[in-house]
């Protein structure tokens, strides 16, 4: 998906960024649809605007930090409107996987209600979306759009990408040794989202530099996909019934990074 806005190596440095920021929330709004909206819809929308936000993070040291902060905000609420929509469709593939790998009946049973009763919230909450959320999430969207074009050009420079790049490595690190401590299911989220940004971003550059970007960005896929799982069982673990299910021997993991 990236790729469709990667850099060449006749991109202007910055400048070229903020034309490929500026074509990434053109998409992101076109995907949206104006009513009901599939899974598929929802899941390529917010793909588009996670990507603007990695974009944005490298133009970082050419904005004044109110100019950053009300860009990313744009961005940021226009996928959170989309984003229980995604969360629970994704749940609900990971504790149907569950329910089919789980021992003994009673314990299916059960799982079985709860499946029943967040369909049944997923339900109220989709009628929602499509009653104010693709509409409130379109409006932002053009702000950000509005905002980009506002912003003086950027230089034909890239020392400022680079630098923001070394940023979100670090801030990836950072995260995988707090988990490395205490994991729970924010801070899983939070360590996905650091890895799914540099991803990102490193796609973004990947054809105008070394081979061995494209190989890190796989690593990073492969690092989103399975802290995904393991946030996707943890919220479940904190919202599923009281009693927790026994299961096979792949923990009940594999179904959920299909759906991502």
């Amino acid at each position: 998906m990236t790729h469709r806005f990667a850099v060449s190596h006749a991109t202007r440095g910055a400048r070229g960024m903020r034309d490929l920021l500026h074509r990434q929330v053109q998409r992101a709004i076109a995907q949206l649809p104006q009513r009901q909206a599939t899974d598929e819809q929802i899941h390529s929308a917010r793909k588009h605007m996670k990507a603007a936000r990695a974009t944005l993070r490298l133009l970082r040291p050419m904005l004044s930090e109110a100019a950053y902060g009300r860009e990313n905000r744009a961005l940021r609420d226009a996928a959170r409107v989309l984003s229980a929509a995604r969360d629970d469709t994704v749940l609900l593939q990971t504790l149907g996987e569950l329910t089919r790998e789980t021992k003994g009946s009673g314990q299916r049973r059960r799982l079985s209600e709860f499946r029943a009763r967040l369909q049944r919230d997923a339900g109220r909450r989709r009628s929602e979306l499509a009653r104010h959320g693709l509409r409130q999430s379109a409006a932002r969207l053009r702000s950000a759009l509005t905002m980009v074009d506002s912003w003086p050009t950027p230089p034909e420079d890239w020392k400022p990408v680079y630098r923001s790049l070394r940023a979100s490595y670090r801030k990836g690190r950072c995260c995988a040794r707090c988990n490395a401590q205490h994991a729970t299911g924010p801070t899983l989220h939070e360590w996905r989202k650091c890895a799914k940004h540099l991803r990102s971003q490193l796609e973004l550059i990947a054809p105008a530099q070394h081979a061995s970007v494209e190989a890190m960005s796989t690593q990073l896929h492969k690092l989103s996909a399975h802290l995904g799982e393991e946030h996707d069982l943890a919220v479940l673990g904190e919202h599923g019934p009281p009693q927790r299910p026994t299961i096979g021997p792949q923990d009940g993991r594999g179904s959920a990074e299909a759906h991502r």
